[in-house]
């Protein structure tokens, strides 16, 4: 990450491709990092942070030999990762083989956080009381649970944050919405509870609030859940980029 340009990874020559070395660092081949993670998590860990802090510059075209070597992973999970990466508008693929870091400036981060509040807020709108006050209480109750958890696991706490708003936006009964929120949430997945620990308790406070809002169906108190919680979440990754939040 580089402040100067506000950008994700600064933009170099089409077809440079950045040197990888041991010095990259990794786990020993066919180990864990003794977290209980899996290969392919730790190797998209790696790689992001990495693009994340412009180690990995937009324009690096990425092998997956390369990759495998230098993070000591074999090549199997790295394939995962960087399929992962795609998925979340990370990387691209040119020509259908080469892969490459691609820039992603703030503002286009904070577009789809724009997009994200307009769908989602939609979304909730549509899905107030049609889900079951059974499903919102055994997801309440899992987000309480998390109040005991002093170090929680980031992919266990995105699962549970996907299936919060999974199911509002498939509540709402707009398909193409549903599929679009999804999308949109691959997009800024990169920013989970592993590179923004701060928002570990509002965001859990923020998700009960929206709950509550669900289980009384009280729509105007949802769409307002929902509209702060996007919102908090934006100005967090704000100030993760080195970008002072907007008052």
């Amino acid at each position: 990450m580089r402040a100067a340009g506000y950008t994700i990874g600064m933009p170099e020559e089409l077809t440079h491709e950045t040197p990888l070395d041991a010095s990259l660092g990794g786990p020993a081949p066919g180990r864990g990092d003794g977290s209980g993670r899996s290969l392919s998590e730790q190797a998209y860990d790696q790689l992001l942070d990495k693009i994340l802090r412009g180690d990995l510059p937009a324009g690096a075209v990425l092998q997956e030999r390369s990759l495998a070597d230098s993070l000591q992973i074999s090549r199997t999970p790295i394939r995962e990762a960087l399929g992962r990466l795609e998925n979340e508008g990370v990387i691209v693929r040119h020509l259908g083989r080469i892969i490459m870091v691609r820039e992603i400036s703030v503002q286009e981060i904070m577009d789809v956080l724009h997009i994200r509040s307009m769908l989602e807020t939609e979304a909730v709108t549509l899905a107030n009381g049609h889900i079951a006050v059974e499903e919102l209480e055994r997801l309440r109750g899992q987000f309480e649970l998390l109040e005991n958890d002093p170090e929680p696991d980031p992919a266990d706490h995105w699962q549970l944050d996907d299936a919060l708003h999974n199911l509002i936006a498939d509540a709402s009964g707009n398909v193409v919405l549903s599929e679009m929120v999804r999308s949109l949430r691959r997009r800024t997945r990169m920013f989970n509870l592993k590179r923004m620990p701060e928002r570990y308790g509002p965001g859990r406070e923020e998700h009960l609030a929206l709950i509550d809002a669900l289980v009384r169906q009280d729509v105007q108190a949802a769409r307002q859940a929902m509209t702060t919680h996007l919102d908090n979440t934006r100005q967090s990754i704000l100030r993760k980029l080195n970008r002072p939040p907007a008052r």
